[in-house]
């Protein structure tokens, strides 16, 4: 897909963000917000009009655990829920532990395992190294 495209998803996101908050609809916050921040991810990650596969599965685990910690959050009834999780309401701690922490490790272990293979290509190695040189000539 084009980059001009996923400007139009990121641009359509953030509009429904802000009806979502005006209008205070949190089931479509918790939607439009990971579409927006994954957009966002995806146009950052867009390398030669493409995206790596581990990009790929990164975003798309990212994207998969905010939209259900949000929905979790939005849709558990907080009454019946009345003990504390990990020193934390239900709500509060489904917010630290599955949005905020989770995504970071699904993260990083993506990020390692595809490393070599996604992140760091020969070439760019080379055109730093020649980079390199040419500094250390000057």
């Amino acid at each position: 897909m084009k980059n001009d495209n996923w400007v139009k998803i990121l641009f359509a996101g953030a509009i429904l963000m802000l009806i979502s908050q005006i209008a205070k609809i949190p089931l479509l916050f918790a939607v439009s917000f990971p579409v927006v921040f994954a957009t966002w991810m995806i146009l950052g990650a867009i390398r030669k009009n493409q995206i790596g596969q581990g990009l790929k599965l990164s975003i798309v685990s990212l994207f998969a655990i905010w939209v259900i910690g949000f929905l979790a959050m939005n849709l558990m009834n907080h009454s019946v829920f009345t003990k504390t999780i990990l020193a934390f309401m239900p709500g509060t701690s489904i917010m630290i532990y599955l949005i905020w922490l989770l995504p970071f490790f699904v993260g990083t272990l993506v990020y390692s395992l595809r490393f070599d293979k996604e992140y760091l290509a020969e070439e760019d190695i080379k055109a730093f190294q020649k980079l390199h040189k040419e500094a250390e000539q000057k």
